[in-house]
């Protein structure tokens, strides 16, 4: 049976805005983390001090936090040099800490009331690309992307190193990406969220000519815990008094910090619609 590595360190902040904030609350978990103080595991909601001591069960598992300036945190054991299988790792914030890397160009992309894509290279981007739920609906330029039966957007992945090409449906201008028609292959089904180094091409079936406009990790957010998550940042947000626009405006920044680039019509009506729902 293989040996589990606890990992002791102590609060291991990467800061997407800045450092040197005391009190931080959890807003997503991935994986297990103790909190040594309390013996207890971390969980959204979850107040936590700078100088506590966290166990992390891999160098993968991670939590999201906001700090007291309303700062976005990753809190990550940094990638291990090379270290012995039974190693306890230690180390301090001011020894570790580095900020992540920058969303301000995914954030620029942001443009709900943008009516059709003329370049889904610069609309996808070259990183994450996101999808909130299980589809979404995108409508193509129709002079940059005539969509015919001859003409279409294919996506292209390796699945156990095979190669799987997945033909978009479409009607009139509108391309459909739908998780299940993605995910699901000749030989299974895509494990977890993520699609890494995903390919999309334009494609003419009679030349049999294919032109690769971007290549991405394809991500799918399921709704129900987006929406718990912000539900846990939402009544953070509303002591330090900001209304709903104001609130709207920030998970949508969270959203691209910690998720990526996505469908600007969708993160902003999902959004919109858990504040406007949000209960105290």
């Amino acid at each position: 049976m293989r040996t589990k590595l606890i990992l002791f360190a102590a609060l291991l902040f990467v800061s997407v805005i800045t450092l040197g904030q005391g009190v931080f609350t959890v807003t997503r978990v991935s994986g297990k983390i103790t909190n040594l103080r309390t013996g207890a595991e971390v969980v959204a909601g979850d107040i936590l001090q700078s100088d506590d001591q966290l166990a992390f069960e891999t160098f993968d598992t991670y939590a999201i936090a906001i700090g007291e300036s309303m700062g976005r945190f990753k809190i990550k054991l940094l990638d291990p040099p090379a270290p012995e299988p039974t190693s306890i790792l230690t180390a301090r914030v001011s020894e570790i800490a580095m900020p992540t890397k920058s969303r301000s160009l995914m954030l620029a992309r942001f443009n709900p009331q943008e009516k059709e894509v003329a370049d889904l290279r610069t609309y996808f981007g070259t990183d994450k690309f996101s999808v909130i739920g299980e589809t979404v609906e995108i409508a193509l330029n129709s002079q940059k992307y005539p969509l015919t039966a001859d003409r279409f957007i294919v996506f292209y992945y390796r699945f156990d190193n095979k190669p799987v090409s997945k033909k978009l449906g479409f009607e009139n201008q509108t391309i459909k990406i739908n998780k299940d028609q993605i995910v699901s292959n000749s030989y299974g089904t895509v494990s977890g969220s993520e699609i890494p180094n995903l390919s999309v091409y334009k494609y003419e079936a009679t030349t049999r000519n294919s032109e690769e406009v971007t290549r991405f990790t394809l991500v799918f957010v399921d709704e129900a815990d987006l929406k718990s998550e912000f539900g846990t940042i939402i009544p953070i947000l509303k002591r330090q008094k900001m209304g709903d626009d104001e609130i709207k405006k920030y998970l949508i920044e969270y959203y691209y910090d910690f998720y990526g680039a996505t469908d600007s019509k969708t993160i902003d009506r999902f959004a919109e619609d858990v504040v406007k729902n949000y209960n105290m």
